[in-house]
């Protein structure tokens, strides 16, 4: 498991992460970590895997404690991580890269071999056992550097962008061992490909200027609606029924765009004139079934014109939470 509480890391007045708290448990599916570029996913994933000591928190992976040089030492020694950055050595041969990773776990012998047969099939790499890896298409390379990650059969996995170069019939062989392994292990991968995170992940964290945005369920989070209203309220102006709404439970934001003269531009709630039928239209963010706040609306008195519900895309989510439209 992986359980973290309240990390923070600066790097120098630069403060990479804030106040991330997190768990994970085995055997719960494939979470995926996500983030625009410098928003603390790596930072945070290098504190998980025991190369970053965090200024502040407590982290505990495979039940050890990463909050001493001992304990982060072993956490290395655990657990099965690849590197956005997959380093490996192009001199070795793929058999001798296998052998040397199993035996830097403490491997010998027929465990070894065993171990290292193990990954040659589930990753595929038998045409390619006695080739130096400096020879290798960059998604064979990655496919190595994944069976030196799991060559050891580690109960804690920490993937970081694992897909990267490979062409579509290598990514879905990989996205389904995945799966396999989180059948019964803690698995966290990050990546940006939304696509992937929808296929494979049962859980979805976000990160955004170093704090945590959403920590849900994939399907969940997903489930959100965004629905187009034209209503009115007799006696209640644009503020007065954006904070009735605010009040609901399941309304996440409530966003105004039609005004007086027929501009449909966005504007926030007191800017313009009413229209002149007091009909307004709004964009409201709704984490229920759409027919919940229509029978909402109507026992609370509202005049509805229209209700146009349509589900957002994972993207769409991510830009809204992570302020980047």
């Amino acid at each position: 498991m992986i359980q973290v509480t309240g990390l923070k890391r600066s790097f120098g007045s630069f403060v990479a992460v804030r106040n991330v708290s997190f768990g994970i448990e085995p055997a719960r599916g494939v979470v995926g970590l996500l983030g625009p570029n410098g928003a603390g996913k790596t930072t945070t994933m290098r504190m998980l895997t025991g190369y970053l000591k965090p200024d502040e928190g407590r982290i505990t992976v495979a039940g050890l404690d990463g909050s001493t040089e001992a304990g982060r030492l072993e956490i290395k020694r655990t657990i099965g991580y690849l590197p956005e950055n997959n380093p490996l050595y192009p001199e070795m041969l793929v058999s001798e890269y296998l052998e040397f990773m199993g035996r830097a776990r403490g491997m010998e012998g027929t465990a070894l071999q065993s171990a290292g047969r193990r990954m040659i099939e589930e990753l595929e790499l038998e045409s390619h056992f006695y080739t130096p890896i400096g020879l290798l298409s960059r998604g064979f390379r990655q496919r190595v550097g994944l069976a030196g990650a799991l060559i050891h059969d580690p109960s804690v996995i920490i993937l970081d962008e694992p897909t990267g170069g490979l062409d579509p019939n290598q990514i879905e062989h990989i996205r389904n061992l995945i799966r396999k392994l989180a059948q019964d292990r803690t698995v966290l991968l990050s990546t940006h490909i939304l696509q992937e995170v929808e296929d494979i992940c049962e859980r979805v964290i976000i990160i955004h200027a170093g704090e945590v945005v959403a920590d849900q369920p994939t399907q969940e989070l997903k489930r959100t609606e965004t629905i187009q209203i034209g209503f009115r309220k007799e006696g209640m102006n644009a503020s007065s029924i954006q904070k009735e709404l605010m009040e609901m439970n399941g309304v996440q934001s409530v966003l105004f765009s039609a005004v007086a003269g027929g501009d449909s531009s966005e504007h926030s709630v007191g800017a313009g004139a009413e229209p002149d039928d007091g009909f307004l239209t709004a964009e409201v963010q709704w984490n229920d079934a759409p027919e919940k706040l229509l029978s909402s609306l109507i026992s609370r008195g509202y005049s509805v014109r229209f209700f146009t519900p349509g589900r957002r895309s994972l993207q769409e989510i991510f830009q809204e939470l992570t302020h980047r439209r």
